[in-house]
C-alpha cells in the first residue's frame, strides 16, 4: 500500500480552496494526467465523482464518494475502480482571513498485485502533484 501526505500554505481564503477542490469537472484543465472528470451526484454533504487518469502506461478510471464538511474537510472513499484501497482526506485550516493551510493524506493499493508493481509509483506521483496543482490554480485565479 502506498501513502501520500502533502501540505502547503496558500494566500487564499479557506472557502476558495474548498470550492476549487470540489469543482471536480474542472480537474482536466489543471491537474496533470486527469483526462476526464464527471460528477454522478452532488449534495451539500456528498459528491460522487468519476475520474480518468492517463500517465504513461497508467490508465485508471475510478469513482469516489466524497463526504463534505463545508470549508474544512473532504473525506474520499472508493466506490469502484482498479484499487483494493483508495481513501483520502483533504483538510483546510484557516491561518488568516486571506490564507489557509491545505493538507492531503491519501492511501491506495491496486487490486491486482502485478498492476500495482507497475502503476502504484505512477499513481503516487500523480497524487503527490495534486496539492501543487490546486495551489497553482488558486494563485492564478
Amino acid at each position: 500500500m502506498r501513502e501520500v501526505k502533502r501540505s502547503a500554505q496558500v494566500a487564499r481564503p479557506q472557502g476558495e480552496l474548498y470550492a476549487l477542490i470540489n469543482d471536480i469537472e474542472s480537474y482536466p484543465q489543471f491537474i496533470p494526467g486527469v483526462t476526464r472528470a464527471s460528477v454522478e451526484s452532488r449534495s451539500e454533504r456528498q459528491i460522487v465523482a468519476t475520474l480518468e487518469i492517463r500517465r504513461g502506461p497508467l490508465h485508471a478510471v475510478f469513482t469516489t464518494c466524497n463526504e463534505l464538511q463545508p470549508e474544512s474537510r473532504i473525506h474520499m472513499k472508493l466506490v469502484r475502480g482498479p484499487f483494493s484501497v483508495l481513501q483520502g482526506e483533504w483538510r483546510l485550516t484557516p491561518l488568516t482571513a486571506s490564507s489557509c493551510r491545505v493538507d492531503l493524506a491519501l492511501r491506495f493499493a491496486f487490486a491486482n498485485p502485478v498492476s500495482g508493481l507497475l502503476f502504484e509509483p505512477l499513481f503516487k506521483t500523480t497524487a503527490a502533484s495534486l496539492v501543487d496543482a490546486f495551489v497553482a490554480r488558486a494563485l492564478a485565479a
